[in-house]
């Protein structure tokens, strides 16, 4: 539900005292640069930071979405801190929990459904086909993590956490390399022979998968890959316990800066031994890699933004930090409107995104790239302006 809370100036982005001003603005940036890397002027011209990895290895895009389930851990230590201080939580924490999971996951719906939705308010019920309606997603992900990082801040110790964690990577990555799939030899990590698609086949059937791209029979956002994503939660949720309990201080910045250095070459490490760094498939050498720049990109903020005190220069990622799901669904929304309304008549019509970027870029950007690259940052200035207003009328959606 919306809430309101008086306006903030630019040293103040945060109306309560208890939000770290750090995490606000990296949830920021990494949402802004989602905003960028998902909205080009034309897929066919990008340049290779902005696009996802093909298969194995990874680039500064691949890093978005773990940030985002990493982020999520760390928001949860810091709203459950007082359970982890002794207080029993009432019912009403986990009907917040469930209601919380359940929005998430149909807001995922509903955005995997809104080109089929948008055709059936203009009359056009034939895109209109649930069977076929793609269940997997971003926000299905984040929902689920956030289910199971919840319920493990409450009744699980931070042992018991850890054990959890190492035994969902080993697990999770036995099973990639050795499961038996109609005689395919033993690590069968090819798009079409994974173990991740192999579940998702058997349980969610190929209708419901995703079906974007001809050449990625995988669904990024998998069932079983979806394990992973768990631990990388947990090691949002262990970063936000060390914050608040370790000193504010130098010292735990450069503690959780080498702790996320050892992560990230464990995982590099890993990924020479034979377990990829793969986005799609979510594997365990992929959650040490991103988990661990994670915690040294949040471990500066923390020393930038809150030690040091650089408020100015946060002001403009915590502004759109306040309003993630706002931002994110907004802006995913948008784009799919703007592929389903028609600009002319006949063979001659063209989607309303495609006369965008040719009449505002492409006229005057002879370079496809840069005038791609052009549409995604106007696209970017659109939505930090959309969570400026919000933020200057003291509004904060929250699910």
């Amino acid at each position: 539900m919306p809430t309101k809370s008086a306006p903030a100036n630019d040293t103040n982005v945060t109306a309560k005292p208890e939000r770290l001003l750090s995490l606000d603005a990296f949830r920021g940036a990494t949402l802004l640069a989602m905003v960028a890397v998902n909205n080009p002027g034309t897929w066919d011209a990008m340049y290779a930071p902005l696009q996802h990895a093909e298969w194995h290895g990874w680039t500064p895009t691949d890093l978005i979405f773990p940030w985002f389930v990493f982020i999520m851990g760390t928001a949860v230590a810091i709203s459950m801190k007082k359970y982890r201080e002794g207080a029993k939580p009432p019912a009403a924490v986990y009907g917040r929990i469930i209601k919380r999971t359940v929005v998430l996951f149909a807001l995922g719906l509903l955005l995997a459904a809104s080109g089929a939705i948008y055709y059936a308010l203009a009359g056009d019920f034939s895109h209109f086909n649930i069977s076929n309606l793609r269940i997997p997603g971003v926000l299905q992900r984040l929902a689920l993590a956030y289910l199971a990082v919840s319920l493990l801040a409450l009744h699980v110790g931070w042992r018991g956490q850890l054990a959890t964690a190492v035994l969902i990577l080993a697990g999770y990555a036995t099973l990639l390399y050795y499961h038996p799939n109609k005689g395919d030899p033993v690590g069968n990590l090819s798009p079409t022979g994974n173990m991740v698609r192999v579940v998702d086949l058997a349980t969610i059937g190929a209708a419901h998968m995703w079906t974007g791209a001809t050449d990625e029979p995988t669904d990024p956002e998998g069932l079983l890959s979806t394990l992973p994503a768990i631990v990388t939660a947990l090691l949002g949720y262990w970063v936000g316990l060390a914050i608040d309990r370790w000193p504010r201080s130098m010292a735990t910045v450069l503690k959780l800066a080498l702790i996320g250095g050892v992560l990230y070459f464990a995982g590099e490490y890993w990924h020479t031994l034979g377990m990829p760094v793969n986005k799609k498939l979510w594997t365990s050498s992929f959650v040490l890699v991103t988990g661990g720049l994670a915690m040294a990109a949040l471990a500066g903020c923390y020393a930038l933004f809150d030690l040091f005190g650089a408020r100015k220069l946060a002001a403009p990622f915590a502004i759109v930090g306040l309003n993630p799901i706002t931002v994110f669904v907004g802006s995913g929304l948008l784009a799919r409107l703007l592929t389903v309304i028609k600009v002319g008549s006949g063979e001659g019509a063209i989607t309303l995104q495609k006369w965008l970027y040719q009449t505002l870029f492409t006229s005057w950007l002879s370079e496809p790239k840069m005038a791609s690259l052009g549409f995604s940052l106007a696209t970017v200035a659109f939505w930090w302006l959309v969570a400026w207003l919000m933020w200057r009328r003291g509004w904060v959606l929250r699910v």
